[in-house]
């Protein structure tokens, strides 16, 4: 009932704010026709600008909620999951579900979309191929059975319309922000009564999730729902932490773009240790948070918190049979055509800056300038340790901008020694002093040396004056 009523207020605000916006569109439109000096001058200038900002907001208090993209599964070819999903939909006793999308996210979703050329919802279940390939199949009927219980009617309607007065309410904002069309007594609206908004419907929110386990335990079993949060959890975190940052950096050691998702049919991201275990039931539930904690959800099954045992099949091997190997692929495309050029530019220029290093290094009395150069590649390729002796060494010869960088990658460690080899860099070359009053600004202010971050800030502004004044044109005598 709060909720309702915070929500009832936010609409009356936005009617208001909206008729306000109308009232000075009509306003300076009447100046205009009425041939008011005052009121016809300012309405020249601002009037198109104000008819567009009210336009945006108007707009913004009806927002269209976008089908989530990702791959339509059709029933054709997805039979097994289509009745999986229909016969845990009569359990849950949820309305129809329009659409199956799969998308390439550690993620399972109910989502609610409203085309403009339909009066009724559409309703898609979201799911992550990584989720698929990871869950065992009574896992993943806990992870459906959970999602579904949100398209019920003690949800739909209701989270359907919070979802859209936050989203008209954040549109509305980014409008006003983007045009810098913010009046005062808007901007104070939106700072005291958005974060209420958030804080009421994260709390429903929170309910909404601890009903919807509780329907998954009914669908699968507590044991399965347990054991689903916490494969869910330890794998997304296995695909953050470990599956992603490989696939990035794969240029150093690969010929040929990866294939990431066809790597995921085989990978182990339900290998999870005591410490993981931990360290995902550690969090406790925050005030702003839309969804409990993984500690408080488990609780509420009264089931051993513990590691999920390994499984023979994954879900999405037993459901999809070989149209999981044709699905991989078509994600394998996607990514490809929307990284793969840039993968191959990364291969290039690793492989350049390899070849480059390996020169440099051959190099039996190298120079100030080519020890600098060789730093750079070393700290690029493999990190800021081993290339600091390095650009340590170059600033001993008197190069300004070695220097700086030692004296960077010193502070980036905390370590004040690197206050005087900025400082020495900024001496030696004028140049370097936007750059090493940063360096310096950001490390006072990382511990508390608001004074001297402020000094800094001064001293590069006048650098940039006095560079500014150098490059004017000076006037004959």
């Amino acid at each position: 009932m709060k909720l309702v009523l915070v929500i009832i207020e936010g609409q009356l605000y936005l009617v208001g704010i909206v008729a306000i916006f109308i009232a000075e569109v009509v306003f300076l439109s009447w100046g205009l026709w009425s041939r008011r000096p005052i009121v016809g001058l300012v309405a020249v200038f601002v009037l198109v600008p104000l008819i567009r900002t009210t336009v945006s907001a108007i707009r913004s208090c009806f927002v269209t909620i976008r089908a989530p993209e990702g791959l339509l599964l059709v029933r054709s070819e997805c039979r097994a999951l289509h009745e999986l999903v229909e016969e845990i939909r009569r359990a849950v006793g949820a309305p129809r579900v329009d659409a199956i999308t799969l998308t390439g996210g550690f993620s399972a979703k109910a989502a609610i979309d409203t085309p403009g050329w339909r009066l009724r919802r559409r309703r898609t279940l979201v799911l992550g191929f990584p989720v698929l390939v990871t869950l065992s199949l009574p896992e993943l009927r806990a992870v459906i059975a959970h999602e579904l219980a949100h398209f019920s009617d003690a949800y739909d309607g209701f989270a359907a319309w919070v979802y859209r007065t936050r989203a008209g309410w954040l549109a509305l904002q980014t409008t006003l922000d983007r045009r810098l069309a913010t009046p005062v007594y808007v901007y104070w609206l939106l700072r005291w009564y958005v974060p209420r908004l958030n804080a009421a419907a994260a709390e429903v929110s929170r309910r909404h999730e601890l009903v919807a386990d509780r329907v998954a335990a009914k669908v699968a079993g507590s044991r399965a729902a347990a054991d689903a949060l916490v494969a869910f959890e330890s794998g997304a975190r296995f695909a953050d932490d470990m599956h992603w940052p490989a696939i990035e950096v794969s240029y150093e050691t690969e010929a040929e773009p990866p294939r990431p998702y066809s790597e995921m049919l085989t990978w182990n991201a339900r290998h999870a240790s005591t410490d993981l275990l931990e360290s995902v039931v550690a969090d406790e539930t925050d005030p702003g948070d839309t969804h409990p904690s993984l500690r408080e959800r488990l609780a509420r099954f009264d089931e051993p918190v513990r590691i999920p045992p390994p499984i023979a099949r994954s879900a999405g091997h037993e459901l999809l049979g070989p149209e999981l190997e044709t699905l991989t692929r078509r994600l394998d495309e996607g990514w490809l055509a929307r990284h793969g050029e840039a993968w191959r530019q990364h291969r290039a220029e690793y492989l350049e800056r390899t070849t480059t290093l390996d020169r440099l290094t051959t190099i039996e009395a190298p120079s100030p300038g080519e020890l600098f150069e060789r730093a750079e590649l070393v700290e690029t390729l493999h990190g800021s340790d081993q290339a600091l002796p390095i650009y340590q060494s170059a600033a001993e010869q008197g190069h300004a901008a070695a220097c700086l960088a030692a004296g960077r990658v010193l502070l980036d460690r905390m370590d004040a020694a690197g206050i005087t080899l900025v400082e020495a860099a900024m001496d030696r070359d004028d140049r370097l002093v936007p750059e090493g009053c940063r360096i310096l600004a950001v490390y006072y202010t990382e511990t508390n040396q608001e004074l001297a971050a402020r000094k800094c800030e001064w001293r590069a502004m006048r650098h940039a004056t006095r560079a500014h004044l150098a490059k004017q044109p000076t006037s004959p005598s």
